[in-house]
């Protein structure tokens, strides 16, 4: 009598379970990331198998300032600081991003430099997407590729919302407050 149950050498058992759980945990980090939000689970799989996964040591420089852009990163694990350098020419962290932080999802459209140079705080890893995945998906799937625009243009929308409200916050002033009676709502849709 045959079995339908495959024997596997229990030396390998838990490799494989390894590989797949590894799996499992890339495209649930992928779905974290505001710009796949409408993916099925059949498409983070897809976009799973194109994303660059890399392990950056303290201290290693992840994005370079002044350097055209190239693609978004997502913090898998570990955080980062973003550096930007002074008056004085020192190099001082301004901000500091963690686990599920996005960084340069600009980079998918625009490719202007770089204002800051971003550096792992500890050993981290990052899951990175790029033009030329985005620009190949549009050209294979565009349906899949729409999906991504759609929800990049979201995000980034939502992102200027933000800067604006904490440049407005720091009395940064805009052209548009200055006439009377002109009021701008940064939260209006």
């Amino acid at each position: 009598m045959h079995s339908t149950h495959q024997i596997t050498d229990p030396e390998w058992d838990n490799v494989f379970r390894e590989d797949i759980y590894a799996e499992e945990r890339l495209e649930v980090a992928l779905g974290r990331i505001p710009i796949f939000g409408l993916l099925s689970p059949r498409e983070l799989r897809l976009v799973g198998s194109i994303v660059h996964i890399r392990t950056f040591k303290r201290g290693e420089i992840i994005l370079h300032r002044g350097v055209e852009q190239s693609g978004l990163y997502l913090i898998r694990s570990g955080s980062m600081h973003i550096v930007r350098r002074n008056s004085e020419g020192e190099d001082v962290v301004v901000g500091t991003l963690y686990p599920f932080d996005l960084l340069g999802e600009f980079a998918l459209l625009d490719s202007t430099p770089r204002s800051s140079s971003v550096v792992a705080a500890e050993t981290s890893q990052l899951i990175g997407f790029f033009k030329p995945d985005l620009m190949d998906i549009l050209v294979t799937k565009p349906a899949l590729g729409c999906k991504i625009l759609l929800r990049l243009a979201e995000e980034m929308n939502r992102t200027l919302r933000q800067d604006y409200g904490r440049l407005r916050e720091a009395g940064f002033p805009f052209p548009e407050e200055e006439r009377p009676g002109a009021e701008i709502d940064p939260t209006a849709a």
